[in-house]
């Protein structure tokens, strides 16, 4: 009785650290949070590892053998984590080579402006957690191990671990048995695949292929003279505003408004979509494919294209007489790509001196930035016409705390004042979908008032506007099973100049059509092909009355 009692015990201790196991390496992220949920599958990984340690069992391991077993399935507990968080996150998979580069800025922004009491507690939360789950994998190792030491227990972890190999193989060789559904995908090739991409950044690159691209082509100079051109980026602002009924719902009202004022302001509006090359963040590579005319889709296209002869948008403008400048008002560092890129200036977060209230990691409002560089470079009477390049930041996660939208532009003027934070995310939301969406919806009305208000009120009446999105939202917002679609909009006072946007298919109004027209990477080639036939402003026209000297 006592024997059968002790057996007993050994085996529901083995069930229970087997499960163990098997959860930390099957569980699912648990969207729209970074947290994860335990499903009913089966780990391949742990399967393997089993009956390799049943074949090659000769006595039980040493402290060391025992180290590097708790090390791997540690190793293979993250591996799994980063392979179902990170795509339920960002809507993309990392690339840990390109991608840990940025994690000190992704985590210095995150924490910006938490409590020190939250991250204190954050931090001691994960170190138990963390802890816990040590002590857990490792007594889970340890009662195997102890399993496998005892012929029968070893005798059936061989004979478990075979059958569910052979039903895994059946599975994947038969379409009549679909066998393989009850397991998870194995993580090692997770590892391995990040070998793969390090070594193909690496090793394989192949850095002559931009060298081998035509060229972008001369800006089509047919007007009687060359109006202003704004190419303004709103950062996150993808098509599932007009796709994702969470969305497109609260904002069909904003759109319809947005383009009946402009439109009773002499502007007119077409649009299309097109397919960005990256997703949920990565805001350059949108810039760069847009600038250069290819197609920049991970930070090695980016290094290749800063070390080539490349000829940019940007030098096609400056070539055919225009005043060059890109604002960047999240631009707190040294940024020798703008040299690059071939702008005459470049207003960085410093040289727009906001000495307002700080909104966020990234403190300016879009709006100061826009009146600001309009005071600086386009009241001026006598000047070159100018080609702007403007990437906003108020709508980038965690899209709060937002500033306020000021009627009157001109209190910008003013000296800085207190005001209040129109909103703020706790560190517990900022990972949480639930919580982002709506600030995300607050940041696109937020673009939506600012680019609306400039037109009515101080744009240029010969001006071209070309207004389009970098990337969709991190996948923690809208999904991860969406299309790379971002929306592009192009507003100027003449009908003429539209109509080759048309002709290419862009649709008259604020909605595009329903497919891509082109990749990102085309629409700065179709801006230099179509030219900017814009008349110049006539003597009868009159600025709003916004446009003070």
């Amino acid at each position: 009785m006592e024997r059968l009692s002790t057996i007993s015990i050994n085996g529901f201790r083995l069930s229970l650290a087997l499960l163990l196991l098997n959860s930390t390496l099957t569980f699912q992220n648990r969207w729209p949070t970074a947290g994860v949920r335990w499903v009913l599958e089966l780990s391949l990984d742990l399967i393997v590892l089993l009956l390799a340690l049943v074949v090659a069992w000769r006595g039980p391991p040493g402290r060391w053998s025992r180290g590097l077993l708790l090390g791997g399935v540690i190793l293979l507990t993250l591996g799994r984590y980063m392979d179902v968080t990170a795509p339920a996150l960002m809507g993309r998979s990392v690339h840990l080579y390109w991608d840990s580069q940025h994690l000190p800025q992704v985590a210095t922004m995150l924490i910006d402006s938490v409590a020190g009491w939250q991250l204190t507690l954050g931090g001691l939360a994960l170190l138990v957690a963390g802890g816990a789950l040590l002590v857990m994998l490792r007594w889970a190792l340890n009662t195997v191990i102890a399993a496998l030491g005892r012929p029968i227990q070893r005798c059936v972890l061989g004979v478990l671990a075979a059958v569910l190999l052979t039903l895994y193989g059946a599975g994947r060789l038969s379409m009549r048995l679909p066998t393989e559904h009850g397991f998870a995908l194995p993580v090692t090739p997770v590892f391995i695949e990040q070998l793969r991409l390090t070594l193909d950044a690496t090793v394989f690159r192949n850095q002559g292929w931009i060298a081998a691209q035509p060229p972008l082509p001369a800006l089509n100079l047919n007007g009687p003279k060359p109006g202003d051109v704004f190419v303004i980026f709103f950062e996150s602002y993808g098509a599932l505003v007009f796709d994702d009924p969470r969305f497109a719902a609260p904002l069909a009202d904003e759109f319809a408004t947005l383009e009946q004022s402009l439109e009773s302001s002499g502007w007119r509006v077409a649009s299309a979509r097109v397919e960005s090359s990256t997703f949920g963040g990565g805001s350059w590579l949108a810039h760069a494919s847009f600038l250069s005319g290819l197609r920049i889709a991970d930070q090695g296209d980016y290094r290749d294209l800063l070390v080539s002869n490349r000829q940019t948008v940007v030098h096609r403008f400056a070539d055919a007489g225009y005043r060059t400048i890109a604002v960047m008002p999240g631009l707190r560092y040294a940024w020798p790509e703008g040299r690059f890129y071939g702008f005459t200036e470049i207003y960085s977060a410093e040289r727009l001196d906001y000495r307002g209230p700080a909104y966020g990691w990234w403190v300016i409002p879009d709006q100061y930035s826009l009146y600001r560089i309009h005071r600086t470079e386009l009241d001026p009477v006598h000047r070159q016409p100018l080609f702007l390049f403007f990437p906003t930041i108020n709508s980038h996660a965690p899209f709060a705390p937002l500033p306020p939208y000021q009627l009157d532009w001109s209190d910008f003027d003013a000296p800085a004042r207190e005001s209040a934070v129109s909103g703020s995310v706790e560190l517990s939301e900022r990972l949480d979908g639930a919580a982002l969406a709506p600030a995300y919806l607050q940041s696109i009305r937020y673009n939506l008032a600012v680019l609306g208000g400039y037109l009515r009120q101080y744009a240029p009446a010969n001006a071209l506007f070309l207004v389009l999105g970098d990337h969709q939202p991190p996948a923690v917002v809208g999904g991860r099973e969406i299309p790379w679609q971002v929306p592009v909009h192009v507003f100027s006072r003449d009908p003429a100049v539209l109509e080759p946007f048309i002709a290419v298919g862009f649709r008259p109004g604020m909605v595009p059509g329903p497919t891509a027209l082109s990749g990102i990477e085309q629409m700065g080639s179709l801006l230099l092909e179509l030219g900017h036939e814009a008349s110049p402003p006539q003597p009868g026209d009159i600025h709003s009355e916004g446009q003070r000297q």
